[in-house]
């Protein structure tokens, strides 16, 4: 594993291949970072400062040097220990509002998809500068290089309201509710800089345009995994109120007669202004963040038939087949590199996206009872 020291046009000026550990970690709709321990010589201090950009050879993303420390080991060795952050990172340099006649107001969106939302956000301030032209990102250019996603762009139309805030949080929000991802990245060969919004691909065994991606202890590709599984942020029904209305809005597949100890209600207080759909969407927006989470990470082999951004990129659906037989559709959240003295190590992050249990439909509630089930619901099951 390599290490690039970019300048500022982000070609690679100098190559650090002699170090004592670098994790580098990247995600699929929020800031990477990256941890270097190197040893302490006048050299590297000159090399790493604040603001120095890097890249990697397993990588196109950048990451930015914000922190050095200059720390002694057990060992009694100076270490330079070497923190950062990815460029996502400069959308919380930005902030989402509006510039009306040089009053800034919330920003409201035309009745459109939520990529096309989140983009015309982004172009708003950060390509033709409309609050400040210093807020323009130059050079950059919308769109990457990467294969065509085949998850398709979600199709709902809204209106986004953002509150004034930093320009991240605001994406932010509107991404994860869509389960839409964003990056910065470097082209290898021209060292342009791109940015764009994207969904990722299908490569689960249900599809049959690309090759499957398939994780499983039967298949030896995933070791040392950890599972994490919580309800304890979990709504399904928000209460959005303000002074003089409110609305009862339900998350995604959430019958609205759900009852008694299912009904999780989150409150959410909004401004007067907003009107009944604003009101809706903020729900949405909430409802998203308190989602059941479930999350796999695990380290793939050293020889591997599965290569990341070859075989598989983040926001790709792929398939996780445990020893049990259950079969879960997983999202790829996250890609960790490490590299230190036991070799170099690649860890993906999955995340739950549908659960298969063996003998049952696609569709299935595994929280549901047959008993509960009437009639006429046995006959709209596939």
């Amino acid at each position: 594993m390599e290490l690039y020291i970019l300048d500022s046009l982000y070609r690679r000026v100098e190559v650090v291949d002699v170090f004592e550990s670098l994790i580098w970690a990247e995600r699929f709709s929020s800031i990477g970072d990256f941890e270097l321990h190197i040893l302490s010589s006048f050299e590297n201090r000159n090399r790493f400062k604040e603001g120095v950009n890097l890249a990697s050879n397993v990588s196109n993303r950048i990451m930015t040097v914000e922190t050095v420390e200059d720390i002694t080991d057990e060992e009694g060795r100076r270490i330079l220990k070497v923190t950062g952050v990815s460029f996502e990172n400069i959308l919380k340099q930005r902030i989402a509002a509006f510039n009306n006649d040089g009053t800034w107001e919330r920003w409201v969106s035309s009745n459109t998809n939520p990529v096309a939302i989140a983009q015309a956000l982004f172009n708003y301030i950060c390509v033709t500068g409309g609050l400040n032209a210093g807020d323009v990102i130059s050079p950059l250019i919308i769109g990457d290089f990467y294969p065509t996603d085949t998850i398709a762009n979600p199709s709902e139309t809204l209106v986004y309201t953002p509150n004034i805030q930093d320009l991240y949080t605001a994406l932010k929000d509107l991404c994860d509710a869509f389960s839409i991802g964003f990056r910065f990245v470097r082209h290898p060969a021209t060292n342009l800089l791109y940015f764009n919004f994207y969904m990722g691909s299908d490569r689960t065994t249900g599809q049959t345009f690309l090759p499957a991606v398939v994780f499983s202890p039967d298949l030896d590709n995933l070791r040392n995994t950890n599972r994490l599984a919580s309800s304890s942020l979990y709504k399904n029904v928000a209460y959005v109120i303000n002074d003089t209305d409110h609305e009862i809005v339900y998350a995604q597949d959430i019958d609205p007669g759900i009852e008694s100890f299912e009904r999780r209600v989150l409150l959410v207080v909004v401004d007067n202004d907003l009107t009944s759909d604003q009101m809706i969407q903020r729900g949405k927006d909430e409802l998203a963040k308190h989602r059941k989470f479930e999350a796999l990470d695990g380290q793939l082999p050293t020889i591997t038939q599965y290569r990341y951004e070859v075989d598989y990129f983040l926001g790709d659906l792929v398939e996780l087949r445990d020893d049990d037989g259950t079969t879960s559709q997983m999202q790829v959240t996250e890609q960790i590199f490490v590299h230190d003295k036991e070799g170099e190590r690649a860890y993906p992050t999955l995340s739950i996206n549908t659960f298969v249990t063996p003998g049952s439909w696609i569709a299935w509630d595994f929280a549901q009872e047959w008993d509960d089930l009437t009639t006429e619901e046995w006959e709209d099951l596939p």
